[in-house]
């Protein structure tokens, strides 16, 4: 039986929105990634997001940059709200 598509009904977030990932478990030197949901999709059973990070966010010749695959945990809106 296949899992269906996830959706962003269920999150506070949605496609085109700038949120903060907290990257702390990621591979990359980033505790943290800022940018735009770019897609939501479903991978071994898991609910994945995609985030563009923003291009200033690593050191020029940086190997890593582009989509973050993140879990909807992650992810809180940006800016923060104070």
């Amino acid at each position: 039986m296949t899992s269906p598509t996830p959706s962003f009904e269920k999150y506070e977030f949605d496609h085109g929105d700038r949120v903060r990932v907290d990257w702390t478990d990621g591979n990359s030197p980033l505790d943290e990634v800022i940018g735009s949901v770019s897609g939501i999709s479903r991978s071994g059973g898991d609910v994945i997001v995609a985030v563009e990070a923003d291009d200033d966010q690593y050191p020029e010749h940086s190997i890593y940059g582009g989509t973050h695959d993140a879990a909807p945990a992650w992810i809180s809106s940006y800016p923060l709200s104070q």
